[in-house]
């Protein structure tokens, strides 16, 4: 869709824009997105719309420009919309994704958080609420682009633990595979450290300053809106309690609030866990180890 020229007015009253800003919208066009397209487009945003019946090959060919936020709306049809939720995170991960939702179940709802979406929207979204999550989503490809501009080639892993020796020996293996490693030796410290760096994976212990801070930090993490821009970002919980957090609490009406994108128990054993890492970063491994932490 070209650009309004009110659109065109707005731009230069702020400036030139440093990179295309453009919003992939997948949706049923008649269901009444055209309040929120006209706002975005007033805000210097343009648009590539996309019928519910795109695949996701068409998102992906979308998303190769600078500086773009895809929106997908589950409300006609959620099993496709996810598909399409989950293609995007899987070959493009850099990318938030806003989900838009009517009326979703706990089981989408844990579905959608699981997949790394940036922001869920419950339908109808206001245009104000819309506006807010799409420009706090280029907000974090900004950051994103400004830590990449230092370490291009290196992928980034935080490790929240109080163990010093753990620590110790998990940093030195993972920078012998190549990443750069930064530490928080608490849930506090480590949420923290997660808004100021934006690392690519978070590696999380349960039992720090109290026996339920990595289930908080979990929680804050995929639910609070305060972490919003760095939801996607998986968190590889590792822990010496042998029951992972869906097993141990499955009896909870709110079991997914606690639960990781994966879970390990300590000791680790090596191979499981590069190669546990190379699945969250979307990364194949070729090389073997072997042995444990």
């Amino acid at each position: 869709m070209p650009r309004t020229p009110a659109a065109d007015e707005r731009a230069e009253a702020h400036g030139p824009l440093k990179v295309s800003r453009r919003v992939v919208l997948v949706a049923d066009l008649a269901r009444g997105w055209t309040d929120i397209v006209k706002a975005l487009q007033l805000d210097g945003i343009e648009f590539d719309l996309l019928p519910m019946r795109a695949v996701p090959a068409d998102v992906v060919a979308c998303v190769k420009r600078a500086d773009v936020v895809v929106i997908v709306d589950l409300s006609t049809d959620p099993a496709d919309g996810m598909t399409m939720v989950s293609t995007c995170r899987r070959l493009a991960r850099s990318t938030p994704v806003i989900v838009v939702a009517a009326n979703p179940s706990m089981d989408l709802v844990r579905n959608i958080r699981q997949s790394g979406a940036f922001y869920l929207a419950l339908d109808p979204v206001s245009v104000e609420e819309m506006r807010s999550a799409v420009q706090s989503a280029f907000g974090c490809l900004e950051r994103q682009r400004a830590s990449a501009s230092t370490v291009r080639a290196r992928r980034r892993v935080l490790i929240v633990d109080d163990d010093p020796d753990f620590v110790a020996s998990t940093t030195a293996l993972l920078a012998s595979h190549g990443y750069d490693v930064s530490t928080a030796a608490s849930g506090k410290e480590g949420l923290d450290k997660l808004l100021a760096d934006h690392p690519d994976l978070v590696l999380l212990d349960i039992m720090m300053e109290d026996d339920w801070a990595g289930y908080a930090v979990n929680q804050a993490v995929k639910f609070s809106e305060k972490f919003a821009c760095v939801r996607h970002i998986p968190i590889l919980m590792v822990s010496s309690i042998t029951v992972d957090p869906a097993t141990r609490f499955k009896m909870a009406g709110e079991v997914d609030m606690i639960t990781p994108n994966a879970y390990l128990t300590k000791p680790l054993d090596i191979r499981r866990f590069l190669s546990e890492i190379d699945v969250l970063l979307g990364e194949p491994r070729d090389e073997d180890a072997a042995g444990g932490v």
